[in-house]
């Protein structure tokens, strides 16, 4: 009797709470069941391929941890429906007595506009772009002068040394020219390839230029593919500017000395690339603006604070995200999320 009470009560609490909810709900139990959808009670709008129920499984993917949720989150989920068309949701996890309660708010529209509002966003953005030029291409072509001084101090370079300046000049003239292109492009909505790629190939290739650079020398690498062969959908090229920002950042903020941590991993329809130093970390005063365009906690020696700024717009522009995870004395962490490519 006490527990049919219990089940009346929270069928109460339910369709009260449901009625006043403006957005689709799950209420979940403490080992994740589906005790209530909104539309079961009437509530919620009416979605065109599955209700409520059958959609709990993808957004519990996309959630961190498993249940019982010790703390509320949020996260973004992206569905595909029969048609091909795209569902941008964004999920908001809170504890209840019961529970949890998850709110799912329709963002689709939203992405669409932003979308349609795009041209004016590059033409606005193109200003900062080009000073971003400057910014990306400073490495690369330290890097080309540097070896053709050395080259021109030798009479008679030897074999050894020709093909490591050759391979240094050839990968450095890649860069400069993959950023070019990207400028040129930014100025309108474009249509860069897009395809399905390993993301550890872009990681590997970012790494590759950093050892050309010799900026890993005394850093330790540990990289750790928690889920072996993912594939995320998008132009390598640009995937590849985002890993090759942020290790440049990890080793300038260890002074070319300590750990740089690179995790990936599966993580709903996403793929998650965490990448770790063990530097002194993002100072609280500056945590909120680290994305921001030409703010920098460097000297101006080493960049005029965009390279973070371009690795969040191209990420935005894949349908993913990139944030701060973690920072404190022992280092920061950002966490690249990616949509992964469709079967």
């Amino acid at each position: 009797m006490r527990a049919q009470r219990h089940t009346y009560d929270l069928a109460e609490v339910f369709e009260q709470i449901f009625s006043a909810a403006p957005w689709p709900m799950l209420m979940l139990g403490e080992d994740a069941a589906v005790l209530g959808a909104s539309d079961e009670y009437g509530h919620g709008e009416a979605d065109s391929d599955l209700p409520l129920r059958a959609r709990a499984p993808h957004y519990l993917a996309s959630l961190r941890g498993g249940p019982p949720w010790s703390a509320a989150q949020e996260a973004d989920s992206v569905r595909t429906l029969p048609s091909g068309a795209q569902v941008h949701e964004r999920l908001f996890l809170r504890r209840t007595p019961w529970g949890a309660s998850l709110v799912i708010v329709d963002q689709t529209d939203l992405r669409q506009l932003q979308t349609s509002d795009l041209q004016t966003a590059r033409l606005a953005a193109l200003g900062f772009m080009v000073a971003g030029v400057c910014h990306e291409i400073t490495n690369p072509l330290t890097s080309l002068h540097s070896i053709v001084q050395i080259l021109r101090s030798e009479k008679q370079p030897s074999p050894a040394l020709l093909d490591k300046g050759f391979d240094n000049i050839a990968v450095n003239v890649k860069r400069i020219l993959d950023i070019s292109r990207r400028l040129v492009k930014f100025s309108r909505v474009g249509d860069e390839p897009r395809y399905g790629f390993a993301v550890d190939e872009a990681i590997e290739e970012a790494l590759y230029v950093l050892r050309q650079d010799d900026l890993l020398r005394d850093v330790e690498l540990q990289y750790l593919r928690r889920d072996a062969g993912l594939k995320v959908f998008g132009n390598t090229g640009q995937i590849r500017e985002i890993f090759l920002n942020l290790f440049v950042n990890a080793a300038q903020a260890m002074a070319g000395r300590g750990t740089l941590r690179i995790e990936t991993r599966e993580a709903g329809p996403m793929v998650e690339v965490l990448v770790g130093d063990t530097g002194p970390g993002v100072p609280a005063e500056a945590v909120g603006r680290i994305f921001e365009p030409f703010f920098t906690t460097k000297s101006s020696m080493h960049g005029t604070g965009l390279g973070l700024a371009i690795s969040t717009e191209i990420a935005h522009e894949h349908g993913g995200s990139l944030s701060l995870r973690h920072t404190g004395s022992e280092g920061a962490t950002f966490c690249v999320a990616l949509p992964r490519e469709r079967a």
